[in-house]
C-alpha cells in the first residue's frame, strides 16, 4: 500500500509540472491567445523586479506549488519602495485576494475558490492582465482567459497616463523583503511567466476550413482557421479532417453502433456495462467507448487517435489531458463541452464555459488552454454521438505524463486514468459487421 501511495504522489508531481524555461516560441502567424510565455525566476535572476515588454500592457502568470502568500506590484517606478509611484497591487493569501491601486481603489474577495489554494502537490495558477488603452485590469485563477477572471476592473479616466507608464513588476513572497536569500528553498515551487498581450476576449473554440474563414469570425472571435493553430495541432487537424465513419464498404456503421448499444447482446452494450465503475463509484451514465486507431507511438498519452462513442445521456468525468496538444472533431451527432479553470476537488463550484460541438465541428487544446473539461451527450433520447480525439505531446515535452487525471464520480478524490483501448477501430468495425449479420438480421 505504501508503494502505491508513493507512486500516486509521484504521478501527481509529474502531472502538473510546468516548464522551467520559456514556453515554446510561437510562429509569427499563429494565434497567441494572450498567453504569457517568457519565464522569469526572481531567485535565478537575482532580483525581485522585472519589466513588461510594453509599457502599460501585458499579462503576468504566477504558478505555485507551495501555498505561500505573495504580492505582485505593477508600477511606473523602478524602485518598489518609491512613494511617488503609481502602482496596481495584487496580493493573495489564504483569507482573501485583494486588487488595489496606490490611489486608494480596492477590490477584495474572500471566496475560497479564488484565494490562496490549499497545498495539494498540484500547481495552482494566478494571473493579472493590464491594458492601458482601455484602463482595464483583470485578475483570474486557473487558465488565462476572461471567463476565469474574478476581477475585471476599468480604472478611472484621470489615471490613464499613469497606467500607460507602468513598466515594472515587483514580486514578493510571504511579505519577506529578503526572500532571495531567506526563502531560496522556494525557487523550485514558483513559476512566473510574462507576456506581451493583455487578456481581452474569450477564445475562439472552433476551427473552420481556411476558405470559410472571414473577418466576421475574427471580429466575433467565434472561430479560427487551421493556419492560426500551433504546428502540432495543425498536424493533428490535417490528419483527421477528412476521416469518415460511414464508408462505401460499411455505409451504415453508425446505425449498427446504435443497435449494438441498445441490444443486450451487443458488444457495445456489454462493454459499457463493464465500464460502469471505471471512474470510482458505479455510474452507468459515466461511460463511453474508446476505440483506438493505429499503434501507440510514444508521443502522446495513450494512442494518438481515439474514436469515442457516447450513448445518449452519457458523459465523461471532469478531467485534464496531460498538458498535451489535441484536436477533437464531432463525427456524428453533437456533444456538450464544459471547460473549467483547473482540476480541483471543488471544481464543480466553478462556473464552466459551455459550448455545443455540433457534427462536423472541430475544437482544439493547448498544454495551457482547454485542458480541463467534461464532455456530455446531452440528448437523452437521440442517436449516439461519436467523436475522434487526437493527442500529441509538445516537441519540448520531456515528461510524457501518461495519464488523464479526473474527478472521481463521488467527487471526493482525483484519480489517474490510464487511457487504454477498449478495442482497435479496425477490429471494432469487423465486430460490428459480425453483429449486423448474426444478431441484428436475425
Amino acid at each position: 500500500m505504501t508503494n502505491l501511495i508513493s507512486l500516486s504522489l509521484l504521478l501527481v508531481d509529474i502531472a502538473a509540472t510546468p516548464p522551467k524555461n520559456d514556453r515554446p516560441s510561437l510562429e509569427n502567424d499563429v494565434e497567441r491567445f494572450g498567453q504569457p510565455d517568457k519565464f522569469w525566476c526572481p531567485w535565478k535572476s537575482g532580483s525581485c523586479s522585472n519589466t513588461l515588454e510594453i509599457s502599460g500592457q501585458g499579462t503576468v502568470e504566477m504558478m505555485q506549488r507551495k501555498s505561500i502568500p505573495f504580492e505582485l506590484r505593477l508600477s511606473n517606478k523602478r524602485d518598489p519602495h518609491d512613494l511617488t509611484a503609481y502602482s496596481i497591487i495584487l496580493s493573495v493569501n489564504k483569507n482573501e485576494v485583494k486588487l488595489s491601486t496606490s490611489t486608494g481603489q480596492s477590490h477584495t474577495s474572500t471566496d475560497s475558490l479564488y484565494t490562496l489554494q490549499s497545498e495539494d502537490e498540484y500547481w495552482h495558477r494566478y494571473w493579472i492582465s493590464l491594458f492601458a488603452i482601455n484602463r482595464n485590469v483583470k485578475y483570474g485563477f486557473g487558465e488565462v482567459r476572461p471567463s476565469f477572471s474574478i476581477f475585471d476592473i476599468d480604472l478611472p479616466t484621470e489615471e490613464s497616463q499613469s497606467i500607460k507608464e507602468i513598466y515594472y513588476l515587483h514580486f514578493k513572497v510571504n511579505n519577506n523583503e529578503n526572500m532571495l536569500t531567506e526563502l531560496s528553498n522556494l525557487k523550485e515551487h514558483f513559476r512566473i511567466f510574462t507576456g506581451i498581450d493583455p487578456v481581452l476576449h474569450e477564445l475562439p473554440l472552433f476551427v473552420i476550413p481556411q476558405d470559410k474563414y472571414s473577418v466576421e469570425h475574427f471580429a466575433s472571435h467565434s472561430a479560427i482557421p487551421p493556419s492560426k493553430l500551433q504546428i502540432t495541432c495543425r498536424e493533428l487537424y490535417d490528419t483527421v479532417i477528412n476521416f469518415k465513419l460511414n464508408t462505401d464498404d460499411f455505409p451504415d456503421l453508425t446505425d449498427v453502433i446504435e443497435r449494438s448499444i441498445k441490444n443486450s447482446k451487443g458488444w457495445c452494450n456489454k462493454k459499457l456495462q463493464e465500464k460502469a465503475n471505471r471512474f470510482g463509484k458505479r455510474n452507468p451514465k459515466a461511460t463511453y467507448l474508446r476505440l483506438t486507431v493505429g499503434d501507440r507511438q510514444g508521443n502522446a498519452p495513450g494512442h494518438n487517435y481515439v474514436i469515442e462513442v457516447w450513448p445518449p445521456g452519457h458523459f465523461s468525468p471532469i478531467h485534464n489531458h496531460s498538458n498535451t496538444y489535441a484536436i477533437i472533431r464531432a463525427l456524428s451527432g453533437e456533444i456538450l463541452m464544459r471547460l473549467y479553470p483547473a482540476l480541483t476537488l471543488n471544481v464543480n463550484q466553478y462556473k464552466p464555459i459551455e459550448q455545443i460541438c455540433h457534427e462536423g465541428r472541430v475544437t482544439w487544446m493547448l498544454p495551457n488552454l482547454n485542458q480541463t473539461h467534461q464532455l456530455k451527450h446531452v440528448d437523452s433520447y437521440g442517436k449516439p454521438c461519436i467523436t475522434i480525439q487526437c493527442y500529441m505531446y509538445g516537441r519540448d515535452d520531456r515528461l510524457h505524463y501518461e495519464y488523464f487525471d479526473y474527478l472521481a464520480n463521488d467527487e471526493r478524490s482525483i484519480g489517474h486514468f490510464d487511457p487504454k483501448s477498449d478495442m482497435d477501430f479496425g477490429e471494432f468495425k469487423e465486430r460490428m459487421r459480425q453483429e449486423k449479420q448474426h444478431i441484428f438480421q436475425n
